[in-house]
Parts: structure tokens; sequence; C-alpha cells
């Protein structure tokens, strides 16, 4: 079985400077170490993988976005994209969860490729309060704190002064961390301030967040900052420089962008920030672009196996090939590398010696001896007239992976390496993509060929959406391809709805923690329209009747009436929901 906790798609190898004890580029500025924007282009992708919290264990109930795509993890925590449109250099992932701060992962990826990605989120933890009217000090951990000057904070959404208690939530990141790759944001490719694309050595990374007593967001006040400080950890301290570069994380583009610099105070760097996200201390280094490709003794590619690259410096990092077996990134530039592929079973089927690199890289094809079990599945798909379905695909889901396969004249096949002959529940979803109906059947196999016979595509209309019309203004928002997911929220004991759309459309509200349908109080609906800048909000609860409250994997509908507000004044607002249930 595929082990699930060895993570980072692509191979984006910048994550192996985050582990080093020293860095030997570290005081050479003497030659460029950035490199002009490769060419940026819009692709068409898929992306698939798993969010886990601070143990491992898998995350139901995130809500997962890249590109224009969205979903909810399941019980196992995986989420699966097909076809959406990305970045090719910045493929971006980002997932959202009451409890915790964000996760992304930035990915490098081509048209048509199909990348996997592990992010492993961190608790989203109150760090301590200070009144805004005075300031104070919050410390993050051991000699790592954050300093709030007095009157310094505004209400983020309204941009006015903010004068109650600020409630800080932070945490900080441990750059010498053997498995930072899993829970940073990203990855560790920086933009400079000359505009050009970097690798990064990370000296230490830390989150800041803070609230109001009403739970909106805050911000620091323009024209104001706050101080950080962190402590250098003791492997770092003998190359640590007098001054490093700071470097803030755009969450909408997934990248590291240069702000400013932190000086050496002592085993700190300390610097000022004027707005909180996640924040790194790097120094730029040395690297160039590699990539390959990884085919059987058949010429077949292997998707999605284990690679390693080992440096002398660095030590070792690892990553998985795509659903064309390839893999890119960037390495360190004149070191010579050891790359090693294993398979999912954990065994190693190919290994070579690379560069030293001084230029970029393409080592074409490294062949791997693939001796494992496959799984052969095939059969053909009708619609709903029994008449056979060309514009639609089939999902195939084996031991937490999802696999898409396209249709040929209304048949699909598609072989799955296995690492043993155990029998094992593979779920079939086949989809006609013109009448945006689906149908889904499990089956017991094993391995060897397998006849699945003939698949429906018809069944449920899977179009999720939050409609709202406020006033004679209305608000729709369907999934695909906008957002719309749900969560549990422990403090409040609530079901927390969200939806956004590409038309920069907001809506959320709360619903008491639903085990059946019938008719509840809904509370807390925030509506942003983004056209015309314009907030509605609630006030007094409105009604709401959920229709449906299906099972695990069915839907929950419902709609709602009542009295909304903008600028103090009341108008009447209806609505309509539906959602699938993720748990």
């Amino acid at each position: 079985m595929r082990n699930l906790h060895l993570t980072l798609t692509l191979i984006v190898l910048a994550c192996a400077l985050a582990i080093i004890s020293c860095n030997k580029y570290a005081a050479d500025t003497s030659a460029s170490i950035s490199h002009d924007l490769p060419e940026d282009k819009t692709v068409t992708a898929s992306v698939q993988g798993i969010v886990l919290d601070e143990n491992g264990t898998p995350v139901q109930g995130a809500t997962v976005t890249s590109g224009m795509g969205a979903a909810t993890t399941d019980g196992s925590g995986t989420f699966v994209f097909n076809d959406i449109q990305m970045s090719s250099r910045f493929g971006y992932v980002k997932v959202s969860k009451a409890g915790y701060f964000s996760g992304s992962r930035s990915i490098i990826i081509g048209d048509g490729g199909s990348a996997y990605v592990s992010i492993k989120l961190i608790p989203r933890v109150s760090k301590g309060t200070f009144a805004a009217s005075s300031g104070g000090i919050i410390t993050v951990a051991q000699g790592d704190s954050v300093t709030f000057d007095a009157t310094s904070v505004v209400d983020a959404a309204t941009n006015t002064v903010y004068a109650g208690i600020v409630h800080v939530f932070a945490a900080y990141i441990d750059p010498t961390d053997s498995v930072l790759f899993q829970h940073m944001p990203g990855d560790l490719r920086g933009i400079g301030m000359d505009g050009k694309e970097t690798l990064l050595q990370t000296y230490g990374m830390m989150v800041v967040e803070m609230e109001g007593d009403a739970g909106q967001q805050l911000q620091i006040a323009p024209g104001k900052t706050a101080s950080l400080s962190m402590k250098i950890p003791d492997v770092l301290k003998a190359k640590a420089p007098a001054t490093i570069p700071l470097w803030y994380f755009n969450d909408t583009t997934g990248r590291w962008i240069e702000q400013g610099a932190a000086v050496r105070k002592g085993d700190q760097y300390c610097g000022q920030t004027s707005h909180f996200t996640f924040w790194n201390c790097d120094l730029p280094a040395k690297a160039v672009n590699f990539k390959m490709v990884v085919k059987d003794q058949h010429g077949n590619p292997v998707p999605y196996v284990s690679v390693t690259i080992t440096s002398p410096t660095y030590g070792t990092v690892g990553g998985y090939t795509d659903s064309a077996g390839r893999a890119s990134g960037l390495i360190p530039q004149g070191e010579l590398l050891s790359l090693r592929v294993y398979s999912n079973c954990g065994t190693l089927i190919a290994g070579a010696n690379i560069g030293p690199a001084l230029t970029d890289q393409d080592i074409g094809t490294v062949v791997a001896t693939v001796l494992n079990s496959t799984l052969s599945l095939s059969g053909t798909v009708v619609d709903c007239s029994d008449a056979t379905l060309t514009n639609g695909f089939v999902n195939i889901r084996l031991e937490g992976v999802n696999y898409r396969v396209s249709l040929d004249k209304g048949g699909f096949s598609k072989t799955i390496p296995r690492c043993n002959a155990d029998q094992v529940q593979v779920d079939l979803t086949a989809v006609d993509i013109s009448s945006s109906v689906l149908s889904s059947t499990s089956l017991t196999v094993d391995t060897g060929a397998v006849d699945v016979g003939k698949l429906t595509a018809c069944g449920t209309d899977p179009t999720e959406f939050v409609k709202v019309n406020v006033d004679g203004i209305a608000i729709n928002i369907l999934s695909p391809p906008d957002n719309v997911s749900y969560s549990y929220d422990h403090y409040s004991d609530k079901d927390f709805f969200y939806a956004t759309s590409a038309a920069n459309e907001q809506v959320s509200f709360r619903l008491p923690n639903l085990t059946a349908s019938g008719n509840v109080s809904l509370d807390s609906m925030y509506i942003y329209v983004g056209a015309s800048n314009e907030v509605y909000y609630q006030k007094e609860s409105l009604s709401c009747n959920v229709s449906t409250f299906g099972p695990v994997g069915g839907f929950i509908e419902g709609s709602f009436s009542g009295t909304l507000y903008k600028s103090n004044t009341g108008l009447t607002a209806t609505g309509s929901f539906k959602l699938k249930r993720t748990f």
C-alpha cells in the first residue's frame, strides 16, 4: 500500500535547504544567485493529496482550493482536482480548517500533468492578548516573540482603528525540523527585490494572526509596524550572518516575497513587519533548474513513486513523480548528488549520481525496474438512456489514491501497481460531463485483469451551491467552478458554511451541529460582493429549514429567510444551499 506520509510533489527541491546545518554558499555574494523568472503559463492539470494534523492523522472536512477548483477532504483526509487551470510555475494548493492556520503547497506542473501533495496543518493556538490602546509583547515560543506598539491595530475588513482586546494566534516553525516541508507554506522558492527567482535557505519562520473580541480579523495599521524576534537554532548560529533578508508568504500566489531585513542581536533575528502572514528569515542560495522522467523497463512512465536526492551539504529531500513519471524543481548548484527512486512498496528500483551542475539540468530518462504486482481495470460507460457515453470519465479510488481515466468510445482501462495481492475495495465513479450527473459503485479486487462490466453515469446532480437574494440583489455561488464547503467549529459546536466565487463574492453562515433535517436558526451570516465592495451582515437569527440531511457522501439541502443589514439598514433576504456531506 502506498505510504501517504512520504510527501512533497514533483520534488520541489528547495526544501532541501530547510534541513541543513550549514550553507557553504551563505557568505558568497560574488556571483548571481537569482534567476530570471522562467516562463509561467496557465495550464490545465490535476492535483490530488492528503491533509494531516500535527500528529499525522488525516483531517476530514478541510476546505482545499487550487486554481479555480475547490474540494473538501473526505474521511481519509484526501482530495482530488481534475483538469483545473493553474500556474505552471507556481501551481498552488491551499487548505483551510477551523482550529488550524492555513496550509499550502506550491508546485511546478506541466499542461495535462497530475501532481500529488501532502500538507500537515499547524494548530492555531492562542498565545495571549493585549489592549490595542497600549500595545504589548506576546511570547510565541522560548526565544520567539512579537512586540506591538500602542494604537497600531485596525479592523482588517474596514481599516478602522480597533480599540478593544487583541487576541493573538501564532506559531514558530523550526527551520531544522526534518519534516519542515510538510507543514511550511508553499515551498522555498522566493521572489527577490530584483524580481528574480531564487532558492532560499531558512533560518526561522513565524506565523501570526490577530482577532478582535467579536472574532473579526485584525491587521497592523497603515504606517505602523510590529517587531518580530526569532531565535537562531544552535546548528545555524556559526553561519548566521549579521543581517538577513525577510520574506513574507503571499497566500494568494503561493510565493515568498522579499520585504525588508532582520538584524542579528545575539542569538536572535529581529525585524519589523507592516502586516501579518507567514514570515521567514532566509538567505538566497545558488541553484539550478532540474528535471527528469522515470520509466519502467518497458518504456512506460512510472507515476507517483518516491524520488530522493541526497546532497553532502544539504542532506536528503524527497518527493513524488507526477502522473507522467516526471519530476522537476531546483537543486543546489555545483554539488555531486545521489538520486534514488523507490516503488510504492519502499523497494529501491533505480539510482544515479547527478551533477555537479553549474547550469540547468535535464537528465532525461531514469529507467526503473518495476516488478510489483498490478491491477488492470477495464469496462464501459453508458448514459441514462443506455447509450455509449463519450463525453465523460471514470474516477478510480484505490488505497487512498484517485486515478482519473478518460473514455475512449465509451470504454476505459487503467493499470495500477500494487504492493501485494491482498483483496481491497476499489470505488469507481462514472461521470457524464455534458449533463453533470454521476453514479458510483464499489468492488472487491486483488490483482490481475478485472473487467468491471458496464457502468451507468446517471445519478445525482453533483452541483453544490449557496444562493442568496438580498433586496433583489442575487448572489449565486456554484461548485464547480466556485468553492462551496462546510466544517465543524468545535469552539461554538456549530457547522460553519462557506462559499466564495471567482467574481470575489463571499457568503458564510453557521447552523447548529446538524444531525438531522428540520427547522433550525441560522446565525453569523456575512456576505461580501467584490464588484460593488458591499457588505451584508446579520443582527438577529434567520429561520432555516434543512430539508435534506443525507448520509456521508450525500447532500445537505435547505433554505432560509429573514433580515440582513447593509449600513444598519434592514433588507429582506432569502436563500438556499446544497452541499455534499463530508462528515
